[in-house]
């Protein structure tokens, strides 16, 4: 019993760092395309939430966007990007599945990457760790 135990940590620890090479890779690729880090340079942080209209979590993304927006009271800009509608820019993204949130600080730059439903605590941590820089 142990041993299976063992077996399953070990796997659950070896996907837990192949996920984190693969985000660190993609936030890795998009600072290296210059198209998209010219796109977005604003005052503020850019939160870029790609969804669609068939995406069964999209509408629950999208409350817990309209949330941090009333949190950051005007400091935040949110693209809200329909990728079946705009194909082209969720491929520069490389946008691979819905909801997909992306921060981008004030210069452009791709900060953080959040694959799948993303708590309002979670993105602003995130969005207050850039902030600071």
């Amino acid at each position: 019993m142990m041993e299976r135990v063992g077996i399953l940590v070990v796997l659950g620890l070896v996907g837990f760092i192949v996920y984190l090479a693969l985000k660190q890779g993609h936030m890795r690729q998009l600072g290296q395309v210059t198209a998209v880090a010219a796109t977005i340079v604003t005052n503020t942080p850019t939160l870029l939430y790609f969804g669609s209209e068939s995406c069964a979590a999209c509408p629950t993304q999208w409350r817990y966007l309209e949330q941090l927006t009333g949190m950051w009271n005007g400091h935040l800009t949110i693209e809200k990007i329909d990728a079946e509608n705009e194909p082209d820019k969720a491929a520069q993204y490389r946008i691979f599945t819905l909801p997909t949130t992306v921060i981008v600080d004030k210069s452009g730059i791709v900060r953080e990457i959040n694959y799948g439903l993303t708590h309002t605590q979670k993105l602003k941590r995130q969005l207050e760790g850039i902030s600071d820089q």
